[in-house]
């Protein structure tokens, strides 16, 4: 047996190696938690200890810790009889664990019986749900765009007043708030490479009962034709797409939807404001 690697703490107990966690690289300081652990719960590995029972009669107590916001939780406990022979161990890490965003630490002790105990390193473990993918949603309508998905200078409801959108019945609440981005290209299928700068615009409109329950979706405040429409005259396209918030929490997103914008007449002569 060799004491060579366990690390002198700064308060000159020995301490061992933190334990690691499947999904989280040991290079990741912050240990960030991937999407599949935060979901569906996960492993943490202790790597045997560099001075443990390696003889019959002896016993090694292992302890895993949990702690968050100050609270510490017991993970495992059990005894080790000697001699040991794996050369890991599987801790599991639960669901309910892991509610909420913050910080937590994982650690083990070690406790030969009888002797003194040993220490690991503490794990830091970033838990942030934003990292999980959210579910999708019924991408927007253009109610006003004729059948070849235009809005142009004939539409019931002229662009210049402003763009309406239907976002389609799925099961909604009174409450929720439908947070929506619009996007103008120079082109007339959109794509990152045709986006006019300063014309990206954020909306936020709070459903009512009647938007929540209407069969035929619900229609938010139109789109601005000023800064965010205002450019698009010809062979030109709006993006649309948006995200639902419950009570401060996303809770579902919806992908763009593009709708081609030309409001020329003969002769290239724009309708409404130029």
């Amino acid at each position: 047996m060799s004491l060579s690697d366990i690390h002198e703490g700064s308060e000159g107990v020995l301490l061992a190696d933190a334990p690691t966690v499947d999904g989280v690289p040991e290079s990741d300081l912050e240990g960030k938690l991937p999407a599949e652990v935060l979901l569906n719960g996960g492993q943490a590995r202790v790597k045997r200890w560099p001075v443990y029972a390696d003889q019959p009669g002896e016993v090694d107590e292992l302890t895993v810790f949990w702690r968050r916001e100050g609270i510490t939780t017991t993970l495992y406990q059990e005894r080790k009889n000697g001699p040991i022979t794996e050369t890991e161990f599987l801790i599991p890490i639960t669901v309910d664990l892991l509610q909420g965003d913050g910080i937590a630490y994982l650690w083990y002790r070690v406790r030969p019986i009888p002797g003194n105990p040993v220490n690991s390193v503490e794990k830091k473990l970033t838990i942030d749900h934003s990292v999980i993918p959210l579910p999708q949603l019924s991408k927007v309508d253009f109610p006003d765009a004729t059948p070849w998905g235009y809005l142009n200078c004939v539409i019931k409801r002229p662009i210049w007043l402003g763009v309406y959108i239907n976002i389609p019945f799925q099961g909604l609440r009174a409450d929720d708030e439908c947070v929506y981005t619009s996007r103008g290209y120079s082109s007339l299928n959109g794509g990152d490479q045709y986006f006019l700068d300063g014309t990206e615009g954020v909306f936020t409109y709070t459903l009512t009962a009647a938007d929540a329950n209407n069969m035929h979706g619900f229609e938010p405040t139109p789109i601005p034709f000023t800064t965010y429409l205002d450019r698009l005259i010809k062979d030109s396209s709006l993006g649309v797409s948006y995200k639902i918030r419950r009570r401060g929490v996303f809770i579902g997103t919806a992908t763009e939807k593009i709708v081609k914008v030309d409001r020329t007449r003969s002769g290239d002569t724009p309708c409404g404001p130029s």
